[in-house]
């Protein structure tokens, strides 16, 4: 009977380790052995550990050590003081808290519990906006009574700075004596020469109230002035006692109405009683409306003599009783038509 052989199985190892394994091992007690050429040759690499072991020179032996145990090695260092045992510090500890678990639903409740209600914050919220929006509207409404009030102020100043007084003693003094308001007595002085003492017209008027050479001489033989001089209109007491005598004459005459006095100041009272016969200009024949009247110098200077005589009158000869806030921009509204 025929012996089968086995087919030897390859070796999973290379070649290359069939001459270290082929290379007889090396005791520790053997000495170390000179390679030789063929063990030269072979890689370090490739060796066995046994080969290692043989090549390393021998250490000395150390004293032995007993081993420690892992637990103890790492238990903490504690003093012996402060060491408590296992079944101590079970005692000293609190019994833990069993609480009943919650539900999520439950946990879900309370919170909505603590929540506001949907309809109280949407009424905080529009009280919020009102709130704001009144505020903004209140702060708006400020700046436009103080921007108002500021621009009323500075108008204020405007006018009272346009309409100037000087020598008003003076002119109180004489206005009373003619029966005639001070402030018309002022009106007619600001558009005649705006207070120059020295204003003179291109016709020969001179002074404060711009008087005619001819009118002084005949207002002087009325009043019986002794040793008259055209040149004393320059004088302001002379002008203003010679200027409101005329006016007070035209009062007379015309019923003190202030469009009538100042148009026959500026025309002459011939020309004025020629217009109230007029039925065009007059309807009652003693009184005649502005806005009737021929346009003119005369016109233009009637309309501006009675508009001062109310800011003249408005700003400083109101009465006490009636000087309140809305009496001087009532004038400042008159002296801007």
């Amino acid at each position: 009977m025929t012996e089968v052989q086995t087919p030897r199985r390859p070796s999973h190892r290379s070649d290359r380790y069939k001459e270290a394994e082929s290379t007889p091992a090396v005791t520790e007690m053997s000495s170390p052995a000179i390679p030789t050429d063929e063990e030269a040759v072979t890689p370090v690499r490739y060796r066995r550990r046994s080969d290692y072991a043989a090549a390393m020179p021998a250490q000395p032996a150390e004293a032995a050590q007993p081993a420690i145990p892992v637990q103890e090695r790492r238990r903490p260092v504690t003093p012996a003081a402060y060491r408590v045992s296992q079944a101590e510090s079970r005692e000293q500890m609190p019994p833990p808290k069993m609480e009943r678990p919650v539900k999520a639903s439950v946990r879900e409740k309370e919170r909505a519990g603590k929540r506001m209600p949907t309809w109280l914050v949407a009424s905080l919220a529009v009280l919020f906006f009102l709130s704001a929006g009144l505020f903004t509207a209140q702060s708006l409404m400020q700046a436009y009574l103080t921007q108002r009030q500021q621009e009323r102020e500075a108008a204020y100043q405007r006018v009272v700075d346009a309409h100037p007084i000087y020598y008003k003693d003076l002119i109180e003094q004489y206005a009373a004596e003619n029966n005639l308001h001070p402030a018309f007595v002022e009106a007619i002085i600001l558009n005649e020469s705006s207070y120059r003492t020295d204003a003179e017209s291109s016709v020969g008027a001179r002074g404060l109230m711009q008087i005619m050479p001819d009118t002084a001489e005949w207002i002087a033989g009325k009043l019986k002035e002794t040793g008259y001089s055209f040149d004393n209109m320059y004088d302001a007491e002379t002008n203003i006692k010679y200027g409101t005598w005329y006016l007070g004459y035209l009062s007379k005459l015309f019923r003190g109405d202030p469009i009538l006095v100042s148009a026959a100041y500026h025309a002459g009272q011939g020309e004025v009683t020629g217009w109230l016969s007029d039925p065009s200009m007059s309807e009652d024949g003693v009184t005649i409306k502005l806005e009737n009247m021929i346009d003119g110098p005369t016109k233009r200077y009637a309309g501006r003599v009675t508009k001062a005589y109310g800011v003249y009158e408005a700003l400083y000869y109101a009465a006490d009783d009636a000087a309140d806030d809305d009496t001087v921009p009532d004038a400042v509204d008159a002296a801007h038509r």
